[in-house]
């Protein structure tokens, strides 16, 4: 759903609810983080406070207004994507958030909400897993109270749509999403990847994603398929064998090893027949090239890498 100022009347509302309720719906209804802080600063203009203290101190408009602004501060930085991909990989980051999406809460009561997910820590060790959730825009500390952010939200919300439960490496320099969003478009070979990835990191990342099952290729398999060519059959004298071999070739091409397994003949007499029929011109083959695509669950995940990588 994205949020259409025209349809949604953005500019009216400004006077209408509190603003922090407004804010929520409007990221519920699709509205981006910019627009949200559009009709914040909006709202800021109608505002006549007895004191500048008073604003800061009480004024919920205020309050949210400055959340944006730090929010889209974070969002600008540079790596910021780098960061946010790297702050999620870890369950109990991830854990971290959806404790946060319930309600606010104290650093304690998260202490204690994490050991009944299993996760025991003390407070120190809490606040560094803390760090980089705040970091990346995602979580707010006022000192009392940690929450997340409306753009936390947002993030949490999507982490629980995909079901993401971290499966890449931590400290990493973000190649393996990098080459999982790129294979999304389309399956790509080794020298296309290493226009994503230098040299030196591309088979240490490549075996890292073939290890947790998000890509394939086709290293394992036959390198080659054989082809029909147009010219008919009746031109050429051919064998009982040749001519089961010629009709059994499939239009998209097939392996010397499918072909020998289809007739039942042995390997080394299926290369024998293909050798005589290129002769005469009836069968041609074409290199198939080694390329890299994506799993099944490796599409789930590229899917969700691109949707945060979007959210704004």
């Amino acid at each position: 759903m994205t949020c259409d100022p025209a349809k949604n009347d953005l500019g009216n509302r400004k006077l209408n609810g509190s603003s922090i309720w407004l804010s929520k719906k409007m990221i519920r209804d699709g509205c981006t983080l910019q627009q949200t802080l559009q009709v914040m600063k909006e709202r800021c203009k109608e505002c006549e406070p007895i004191s500048p203290l008073l604003c800061v101190e009480e004024c919920e408009t205020w309050k949210v207004k400055k959340e944006l602004q730090e929010i889209n501060n974070a969002i600008s930085s540079e790596n910021h994507e780098l960061k946010l991909l790297n702050a999620m990989k870890n369950r109990r980051r991830i854990t971290i958030l959806q404790v946060l999406g319930e309600r606010p809460i104290l650093l304690g009561d998260l202490q204690k909400e994490l050991g009944k997910k299993g996760f025991h820590h003390s407070q120190k060790t809490l606040s560094q897993y803390l760090a980089p959730l705040a970091n990346a825009g995602l979580i707010h500390n006022s000192g009392k109270r940690l929450k997340l952010t409306l753009y936390g939200g947002k993030i949490r919300d999507t982490v629980a749509k995909h079901g993401y439960e971290g499966r890449l490496p931590i400290h990493s320099s973000g190649y393996e999403e990098r080459i999982l969003r790129d294979l999304l478009e389309k399956s790509r070979t080794r020298r296309e990847l290493l226009k994503k990835v230098p040299a030196k990191s591309l088979s240490r990342t490549l075996k890292r994603l073939r290890e947790n099952n998000l890509i394939l290729n086709n290293s394992n398999l036959d390198r080659v398929n054989y082809f029909r060519t147009k010219r008919s059959l009746s031109l050429e004298k051919l064998s009982p064998t040749q001519r089961r071999m010629c009709e059994a070739i499939p239009e998209v091409g097939i392996s010397a090893r499918a072909l020998s397994e289809t007739i039942g003949i042995n390997l080394r007499r299926t290369y024998k027949y293909l050798r005589s029929l290129r002769g005469k011109k009836l069968v041609f083959r074409r290199n198939i090239r080694n390329d890299y695509h994506l799993s099944e669950i490796g599409q789930r995940l590229a899917k969700f890498l691109d949707e945060i990588a979007e959210i704004q």
